[in-house]
């Protein structure tokens, strides 16, 4: 007899890649033989402002110890939400507590739109490239699957790009297949570019004419900093901030946001899902939310943060003047080695070409991933996030010096020993 479920097998075989890396995580003194992981989107520059505020100005209570004041998020929490987005974000319309829900994260933000907007089956617009775990997080447990949108020699933040959403829409219904929403991820991962706020309003009004759900992912959305190779790249505009009635239906829009990444928390388990004219998806989401809520402790550690306007101001002033810092670290490396990349302004990670180093050698991407592994360092191969052309890796920048410089020599070594194979 089999000792699980057919189900059971094909969970197990979407087990991450990176949880092995994760295992071994590479230490200058602890484990020096161990992986240096640039491909998970983690920001450990402000580890210590994290972990000094934590211990020093949060508070647990006997209200942690409790299911609070409910599976969505507790009052308090909800509360600072909006204080912190009504500020950052400018949404066009104030925000309230009841315009929103807490997650465990972004991730479970995004299956609630799943679970809310689409029925098993449907599909969701999202542009290539695109972050890997969207296929799972639509498609693992509720069965949406992602319609992706092609751009060829098309800049992906152009208007003309949304002309191609348009004939990947078209197409998709004469072959039947039923489409409810557009998925954006601004800031966007992977290729770390905002976009400018001609074309988002483009997109609501593309949404508008075909009856479609618009869902942002604003994830990134204070992780921008300025990149003087690329003055003119707009900042980050959050689509809340524009006036959605004279765009579309303001039913139809939905954002997400989380402490991830802006605040360098991927372990607190903290999102949103913020929908100002739509009860209803809410609702829903308050249905799943048994599965989805975070823990009450990390809800009060939420609050206490959000609610600290100075600590805030201060922390996304410094971690942007850090991402700055490593990024230019990492492509003054990437120039002076003639590895060609895209420059960005936005997010944790750069869009580079390896398979440049090796072309003409026939040398394939899963190649150049093993080689990285046996140097014990971790990028992660665009062919995860659906590029379009191969050669294309993400790799991570928001570390530390000498953890990056650990990094890039080891990336260096595999790509020069695949290019030069003499050299060895």
């Amino acid at each position: 007899m089999e000792a699980i479920s057919a189900r059971g097998r094909d969970f197990a075989a979407q087990n991450p890649t990176f949880l092995s890396v994760l295992s071994d995580s590479w230490d200058s003194q602890s484990n020096p033989n161990g992986i240096v992981n640039l491909g998970l989107a983690e920001n450990t520059l402000m580890h210590g402002e994290m972990q000094e505020f934590m211990n020093s100005k949060v508070q647990i209570d006997a209200h942690a110890l409790t299911y609070g004041d409910g599976f969505s998020g507790s009052h308090r929490l909800k509360e600072a939400c909006c204080q912190f987005l009504n500020r950052h974000f400018s949404p066009w319309t104030v925000l309230s507590p009841s315009n929103l829900v807490v997650t465990s994260g972004v991730s479970n933000a995004l299956e609630c739109c799943a679970w809310a907007l689409a029925d098993r089956g449907d599909y969701i617009l999202v542009g290539r490239p695109y972050f890997n775990a969207f296929k799972t997080t639509f498609g693992t447990r509720p069965g949406v699957e992602l319609l992706e949108v092609a751009f060829a020699t098309t800049d992906p933040f152009s208007l003309a790009a949304v002309k191609e959403y348009e004939r990947a829409y078209v197409e998709a219904i004469s072959q039947g297949l039923c489409v409810k929403a557009l998925l954006l991820c601004s800031p966007h991962n992977p290729l770390g570019r905002c976009y400018p706020e001609e074309v988002l309003k483009e997109y609501m009004k593309f949404c508008a004419r075909n009856g479609l759900h618009l869902i942002s992912d604003e994830i990134y959305a204070l992780s921008t900093w300025e990149n003087p190779r690329l003055p003119e790249a707009p900042g980050f505009k959050s689509i809340l901030s524009l006036n959605v009635r004279g765009l579309m239906d303001p039913s139809m829009l939905h954002v997400v946001w989380g402490l991830s990444k802006d605040f360098g928390a991927t372990g607190l388990r903290v999102g949103c899902l913020i929908s100002p004219s739509n009860r209803l998806t809410l609702d829903a989401a308050e249905g799943v939310s048994l599965y989805n809520f975070p823990s009450s402790v990390a809800d009060q550690i939420a609050a206490s943060l959000l609610l600290d306007h100075e600590f805030t101001e201060q922390y996304i002033t410094t971690s942007r003047r850090r991402l700055s810092t490593s990024y230019d670290l990492v492509t003054t490396f990437l120039r002076t080695h003639d590895i060609p990349y895209i420059e960005c302004n936005a997010a944790f990670f750069v869009w580079i070409n390896l398979g440049a180093k090796t072309e003409g050698r026939g040398i394939t991407d899963t190649e150049i991933t093993a080689q990285l592994r046996q140097e014990k360092v971790y990028i992660a191969a665009g062919k995860a996030y659906a590029a379009e052309e191969a050669g294309w890796f993400r790799l991570v920048f928001a570390h530390p010096q000498h953890v990056l410089q650990e990094g890039l020599e080891r990336m260096l070594r595999a790509i020069d020993s695949m290019a030069n194979p003499s050299l060895l």
